[in-house]
């Protein structure tokens, strides 16, 4: 039977996991790559109580690149802190599995955005998870960023909350990452047979033949193969000129 001093402290333990289970009910993969995000930093804010604004930094060939953010202080908080190639969201993604800020005013450890931060933007702490993958945690999606324009903003059960939605929206970003490229490929291939179609249709070409003219015009005309197939299966655009292509073989033998 458990004693007084243990129910009080399992009832924080409880309020996280009800908290959890709410999380958990609105955040879930989709299709829609940016929609899947959204509801990530949506629920970010709604669920964690220090957190104002929440936005997502993933990173990418050209650096990294700010998705869903709930409000322009998010969306301006990551730009400063990529400008200045320092802060917290950055350290987060990158080094650390969360990073927590209390006052950003006091903090030397990222003395230029620190500074832009509160001056620019009057941010007084904030709270960044990395969205890695339990099953390779050293290879980085990017972060979750929570801002806040109160000092100490996260409780201890906001941190737990934040670090608990990152490791679930790790796994949704990447299911709605890999959604979206297996839709992209799917449709690639849908347009890029249809093209072939419509060529056939109107010259006397095998399948062969339409498909190398089409990657010649391609490159041809420096566009990707997937957007000149679009164009044609639209009719912006006449099929590609099959002078190129060698000569089909006559059906009569030579006497």
């Amino acid at each position: 039977m458990a004693t007084g001093h243990d129910a009080a402290r399992e009832q924080p333990t409880r309020a996280l996991i009800d908290e959890f289970a709410q999380i958990a009910s609105h955040v879930h993969s989709s299709e829609d790559y940016e929609d899947s995000m959204r509801r990530i930093t949506d629920t970010a804010v709604h669920a964690i109580e220090g957190c104002e604004v929440a936005s997502i930094s993933l990173l990418e060939r050209s650096g990294p690149v700010t998705h869903a953010a709930t409000g322009e202080l998010a969306d301006r908080g990551d730009a400063i802190q990529y400008e200045e190639g320092e802060g917290p969201c950055l350290d987060a993604a990158m080094q650390e599995r969360w990073v927590y800020t209390r006052d950003l005013s006091t903090s030397d450890r990222w003395p230029q955005s620190s500074r832009r931060l509160v001056k620019e933007l009057g941010v007084a702490s904030m709270f960044s998870c990395r969205l890695a993958l339990e099953a390779a945690p050293n290879q980085t999606l990017g972060g979750i960023n929570m801002y806040a324009t109160k000092t100490d903003a996260f409780s201890e059960q906001d941190q737990m909350l934040a670090i608990l939605l990152s490791s679930l929206g790790a796994v949704v970003v990447d299911a709605s990452r890999q959604q979206a490229h297996l839709r992209a490929a799917i449709e690639s291939r849908q347009l890029i047979g249809e093209a072939i179609g419509i060529m056939r249709a109107q010259r006397s070409m095998s399948r062969e033949e339409a498909f190398t003219a089409l990657s010649k015009a391609s490159q041809r005309m420096n566009i990707k193969l997937r957007d000149l197939a679009e164009q044609i299966a639209d009719g912006q655009t006449c099929e590609p000129e099959t002078q190129s292509l060698p000569e089909r073989p006559s059906r009569t033998s030579d006497r």
